[in-house]
């Protein structure tokens, strides 16, 4: 499916929702026209729609479901195994596995790389990928506790 394809949708769902109205779709739209910007960062931006809404909508419409991460099993040691600029730079945190899966946090279901990159990593080991969406300010929280997690393990204990 196109990004256009998909951006349409989302703002219909959006406001079959009543989360926007029809005048804030339009207006989103000819802004993401010039400036190229994803229209759901746009309709954050001019807070038009909480991040949540729009995360918890675009998981219902990619059928990935939408977490809170303060709310979730975490495997500190586990996120510390992946490269630190995949997960800073494209927002995603390893949280933990299920079985063979790989359960990965993401902000940006439509960043086509980071997915292929999430693939490899887990293929590379065996695993089944398996994404949840969750808040950007969320997984770079986690991003810092994991590293923080990391440094106290590191620390040699008193003698």
């Amino acid at each position: 499916m196109s990004m256009v394809g998909v951006t349409k949708r989302l703002g219909e769902l959006l406001m079959g929702k009543g989360l926007i109205s029809a005048e804030q779709l339009e207006h989103a739209l000819q802004e993401q026209r010039t400036s190229g910007e994803l229209l759901g960062a746009i309709l954050i931006r001019r807070r038009w729609v909480k991040e949540e809404d729009l995360l918890r909508t675009l998981g219902e419409q990619m059928d990935i479901p939408y977490v809170r991460l303060a709310e979730q099993a975490v495997d500190w040691t586990f996120a510390n195994r992946f490269p630190s600029t995949l997960l800073t730079d494209h927002l995603c945190f390893p949280m933990r596995m299920e079985g063979q899966a790989l359960i990965v946090a993401i902000a940006d279901p439509l960043d086509a790389w980071t997915m292929s990159e999430l693939e490899r990593e887990a293929a590379n080991r065996g695993w089944k990928l398996q994404l949840v969406l969750a808040a950007g300010q969320e997984i770079r929280d986690a991003l810092a506790q994991a590293k923080q997690q990391a440094m106290k393990s590191l620390r040699m204990p008193p003698s």
